[in-house]
C-alpha cells in the first residue's frame, strides 16, 4: 500500500483542526498533489500489468552514504526502471539542461536528480554482480500537463497519453524476463521514509479544535449512539474506531513525544468520556513503562490506517457494531 509521507500526514492533521501558515498550505497542496499523481500511476500500472511484474513503491534507500527516494521501481526483461512521477500542470520544456515553464526556470533539475539515482543503483548492482541495466523513467502523469524535450536525453520521458502504450510494451516483455533477486538486494539497504521535521508547539496544540471529527467530511458535529458516531453527511463510524483514529491523529501531530494520557484527554475535550479514552489506550496501545500509572504510551506518529494496518481481523469485529441498533 502506498503511504503518504509523515510530513503530509502532519499537515493534514493540523489542517483539520486549525489554520496552516501560507508556507504550510503550499507544502500541503504540493505533497498531496504528488501523492495523487503516484496513486494515479499505480492505477494505470495495475490496469495494464496487474501482478505480472514485481515492483517496489516509495523506496528510500541508503547506500555507501548516499540517500535517495524513488516513487516506483519495477523490472522489464533485464532492466530495472526507476520511475519519477510528476503531477505537473502546464506546458513544460526541457532545454539546455533545464526545466522551464514559460519564462520560469526551475532550480531543481529533474533529469540530474534521476541520473544521480541511476548512478547509485548502478554502483549497488555492480558491487553485488547483479547483471541488470538501470533505466530512468520520468512520468508526467497529469493529463493537463506535458513536457517537450529539446535536448537529446537517454532517459525515458513520458507524457500522459504515452503511458498506456509504454506499459503495454512492458507487459509483452515480462514472460521473457530472467529472474534475479533484485528486490531483496534493494530492501537490504532500504531505510524508513523521511520523518517530518515539523513540530507542533504546546501553544499551537492548545488552540487546535478539540474532539472527534467526521472521517469523511471533517465536521465536528456528530450524533452519538451507543456504538457509533453519525454525521449529517451520512457517514457512520464505529465509536471505538473513531476514538482510535483520534488518538492516532494526536500521535501524528505530536509525533516527537510519547502518547500522554492527560494530554490526549484534553485533545478530545470535555464532551468525551475520559474513562473511555483511558480504556482505549490500555486496550490498544503499548505502555512505555511497566508501571502504566504514568500514562505514557508508544507513539508511532502514524495515521490510524497505517498504525493498525496489521490488525484487520480485530477491527472487522468492531465494524460489525454498525448493525447493532441500541442507542443511549
Amino acid at each position: 500500500m502506498r503511504k503518504e509521507s509523515q510530513d503530509l500526514s502532519w499537515l493534514g492533521a493540523i489542517r483539520k483542526r486549525g489554520p496552516l501558515s501560507n508556507e504550510e498550505e503550499k507544502s500541503y497542496q504540493r505533497s498531496l498533489n504528488g501523492l495523487q499523481g503516484e496513486v494515479a500511476f499505480d492505477q494505470l500500472y495495475r490496469h495494464f500489468l496487474g501482478n505480472e511484474t514485481d515492483c517496489l513503491d516509495d523506496v528510500t534507500l541508503e547506500y555507501k552514504g548516499d540517500v535517495l527516494q524513488m516513487d516506483k521501481i519495477f523490472k522489464d526483461k533485464n532492466t530495472i526502471h526507476l520511475a519519477d512521477i510528476k503531477n505537473y500542470q502546464g506546458n513544460y520544456v526541457y532545454e539546455n539542461n533545464a526545466l522551464k515553464l514559460g519564462s520560469t526556470t526551475f532550480a531543481n533539475d529533474i533529469i540530474e536528480q534521476a541520473r544521480r539515482s541511476r548512478r547509485i543503483f548502478t554502483r549497488l548492482f555492480e558491487d553485488y554482480h547483479l547483471p541488470l541495466e538501470i533505466q530512468n523513467v520520468i512520468v508526467f502523469i497529469n493529463d493537463q500537463g506535458r513536457i517537450t524535450l529539446y535536448d537529446d536525453l537517454p532517459e525515458i520521458v513520458l507524457n500522459y497519453e504515452e503511458i498506456p502504450g509504454w506499459l503495454m510494451k512492458i507487459r509483452n516483455h515480462t514472460q521473457q524476463s530472467q529472474e534475479f533477486d533484485w528486490q531483496n538486494l534493494i530492501q537490504k539497504y532500504q531505510i524508513s521514509s523521511y520523518a517530518t521535521s515539523r513540530i507542533c508547539s504546546t501553544e499551537r496544540l492548545n488552540h487546535l479544535k478539540k474532539g472527534i471529527h467526521c472521517e469523511k467530511c471533517g465536521s465536528f458535529s456528530l450524533k452519538s449512539t451507543r456504538y457509533t458516531f453519525q454525521c449529517l453527511c451520512g457517514h457512520v463510524e464505529i465509536k471505538q474506531i473513531a476514538f482510535l483514529r483520534t488518538i492516532c491523529e494526536y500521535g501524528v501531530i505530536m509525533h516527537h513525544l510519547p502518547l500522554k494520557r492527560s494530554e490526549i484527554i484534553k485533545f478530545f475535550g470535555e464532551k468525551y468520556s475520559s474513562d473511555y479514552i483511558k480504556k482505549t489506550l490500555s486496550n490498544y496501545f503499548v505502555p512505555l513503562n511497566a508501571d502504566i500509572k504514568d500514562g505514557k504510551y508508544q507513539n508511532y506518529g502514524q495515521p490510524f490506517n497505517y498504525w493498525f494496518e496489521n490488525e484487520a481481523t480485530r477491527l472487522e469485529k468492531l465494524e460489525k457494531r454498525k448493525n447493532w441498533h441500541s442507542s443511549f
